[in-house]
């Protein structure tokens, strides 16, 4: 249990982002910053550069959960414009077919109109009419794809900047906190050299831009509120903080499944983590929305990567087992009631650094 918590603890944002909107984190993000600068520009005593990198580092993870929320929403909505322009490709595409049908057969076509031949001219220039005017659609429908992949271009080299900058007072961090402990020649100022005083300041600019331009973003309306369905079909064999056969009580859901049972994202969202973990096995971590984590263990074969951000319903990967095996086995019992062998998948689901009931997301069980 306590890999996965470590592995939470890294990942978690401050518990307060998960009320508030991307902007004002990102707002909040830059001030931290600007602070931060601040802070190590000032800092005489090993403890106080410690602690003054210790807020640096909180300042720029908060930035990137507002980052990543921005990115989430724009790639939806980008796929969502994808959707939108290849429906009107497609009617623009049989409305032109059918033009040409009707150029080809000449008079026939006419003819063939159930109220004679009038009638046929009058649709034919309709038709005609109408292809202007849903390709003008398509163009326009087409640059808001445009704006769109923009936005991505830029929140993703703003989240790039920010992770770099991360990098570095974490490394700056660590080498000082060793050479305390280790009672050893401390490191060179190098938190407060210029270029990591500009890379604090570019960053808070960055985040401070993002913030300004989030509210007119065409992605930044808030998500729904959550109704999701299971990630797996299966039943609940146990429910939130419910005790198993050795008394043993888990903040969340284990659900049983078959074997090769396909796995799905209930909600849109963006991997944090997918991997193994010692006493956990195969581990996805998944950030539906800023400061929300949820956690599915046990799935076996995956194919998701960090950093993906994932529409909801996107497979994740397979249960383990063998299904073949337990088919055959189900038929040749079936006279005598028969079940298919049980894989299980646990499901947390956590809100800040606070472990809350799936019950609350989740629509209900399926079978």
């Amino acid at each position: 249990m306590k890999h996965l918590a470590l592995c939470l603890a890294l990942l978690l944002a401050p518990a307060a982002a998960a009320q508030q909107s991307p902007a004002d984190i990102a707002r909040e993000a830059s001030d931290f910053l600007n602070q931060a600068a601040l802070a190590l520009s000032e800092a005489e005593g090993s403890r106080d550069r410690i602690a003054a990198l210790t807020a640096t580092v909180q300042a720029y993870e908060r930035g990137l959960t507002a980052m990543r929320e921005g990115l989430r929403r724009a790639a939806l909505e980008e796929r969502a414009i994808r959707a939108d322009l290849a429906t009107r490709d497609a009617e623009l595409m049989q409305l032109l077919a059918a033009l040409q049908s009707i150029e080809r057969s000449g008079g026939a076509a006419q003819i063939l109109h159930p109220d004679g031949p009038l009638p046929a001219i009058r649709t034919g220039m309709l038709a005609s009419e109408l292809v202007p005017a849903l390709n003008a659609r398509a163009q326009i429908v087409a640059r808001d794809l445009s704006g769109v992949q923009d936005i991505i271009a830029l929140q993703t080299a703003g989240q790039q900047q920010l992770e770099d900058g991360l990098a570095g007072i974490r490394a700056a961090r660590l080498a000082l906190s060793e050479a305390v402990s280790n009672r050893t020649d401390l490191p060179d100022t190098a938190a407060t050299d210029d270029a990591t005083m500009q890379a604090l300041i570019n960053s808070s600019e960055t985040l401070a831009a993002f913030a300004d331009n989030f509210a007119t973003d065409p992605a930044g309306a808030a998500p729904a509120t959550p109704n999701w369905p299971l990630p797996v079909a299966g039943r609940i064999l146990r429910n939130f903080n419910e005790a198993d056969a050795a008394g043993v009580r888990r903040p969340g859901w284990v659900l049983a499944t078959q074997s090769g049972a396909i796995v799905t994202t209930p909600a849109a969202a963006t991997v944090r983590f997918a991997g193994e973990l010692p006493n956990f096995g195969t581990v996805v971590i998944l950030e539906p929305r800023a400061g929300e984590l949820l956690i599915l263990a046990g799935a076996d074969d995956l194919f998701v990567t960090r950093g993906q951000i994932l529409s909801q319903g996107e497979p994740i990967g397979f249960m383990g087992g063998d299904f073949a095996r337990e088919q055959e086995k189900l038929i040749e019992t079936e006279q005598g009631g028969g079940q298919l062998g049980r894989e299980t998948l646990y499901i947390e689901l956590r809100q800040g650094r606070e472990a809350i009931d799936p019950g609350s997301r989740f629509s209900g069980q399926t079978d």
